[in-house]
């Protein structure tokens, strides 16, 4: 009896070693499966590579973006139905312009990169337009950022103009205070001098004078370029203490 108990005690050792043994020769195995994996692979791979009925194709390779078109000087307003367009883009490049929704031109850049579109035809009011570019390999930039110009061919209108023609005006500093409003943003000249305005369109404006008949030409320029000019004769008297 004792026996039989020594023999299994030995019996559950070397079940023990023996398990022992495969764990660690299971882990080896891993370890140099994996080793084996980062060393050789790249050269497996290589070699099913020339072998592969795919291995004359030309490999990916990530497309370059396109620039977006960079107009310049761009008119906020134009009193005319067509306008003239610029900038500048990649080379080669078909840039592509958008007037109030569809495409309303494209143009080719030149070597130096410059574009340009000579009709641009607009509606009458306030236009909305981007661009983009496309190059010869059907690459499309992202659009420009919106802008706007604005068709107006109406003059603008000098209103309550004072002193009015023909008036006499007399004080004593010998100058005369010209004041009015335009029915909308404009470049105000009186005898070429610049006037400021306000914000509600209204100005005011002191002219030196000498006695006697005075003329005063005023000149009114919006920005589309559309011009007005009004000229006016008043006497100025100067006036005793």
């Amino acid at each position: 009896m004792k026996y039989s108990q020594t023999n299994k005690n030995l019996s559950y050792r070397e079940l023990q070693k023996k398990l022992l043994l495969n764990l660690m020769g299971i882990m080896v195995v891993i370890l140099v499966v994996l080793l084996s994996l980062f060393v050789f692979a790249p050269k497996i791979g290589f070699l099913f590579g020339l072998v592969s009925k795919y291995r004359n194709e030309e490999g990916y390779r990530p497309q370059s973006k396109v620039a977006v078109p960079n107009f310049t000087n761009l008119p906020t307003a134009v009193k005319e139905p067509q306008t003239k367009l610029a900038g500048y883009a990649q080379t080669g490049a078909t840039v592509i312009l958008f007037v109030n929704g569809p495409e309303a031109a494209r143009t080719v850049t030149g070597s130096d990169g410059r574009f340009e579109f000579t009709d641009v035809k607009l509606n009458e009011g306030r236009n909305t337009l981007f661009a983009k570019a496309e190059d010869n390999k059907g690459i499309v930039s992202e659009n420009t950022d919106l802008f706007y110009i604005t068709y107006d061919k109406t003059m603008p209108e000098i209103k309550d103009l004072s002193p009015k023609d023909g008036d006499t005006v007399r004080n004593l500093d010998k100058r005369i205070t010209i004041t009015g409003k335009i029915n909308e943003k404009a470049v105000i000249t009186i005898n070429g001098k610049t006037a400021v305005q306000k914000p509600d369109f209204s100005f005011d404006f002191l002219l030196g004078v000498d006695e006697g008949s005075v003329k005063i030409k005023i000149e009114v320029t919006d920005e589309a370029g559309n011009k007005t000019e009004k000229e006016i004769t008043v006497k100025y008297e100067k006036r005793s203490i």
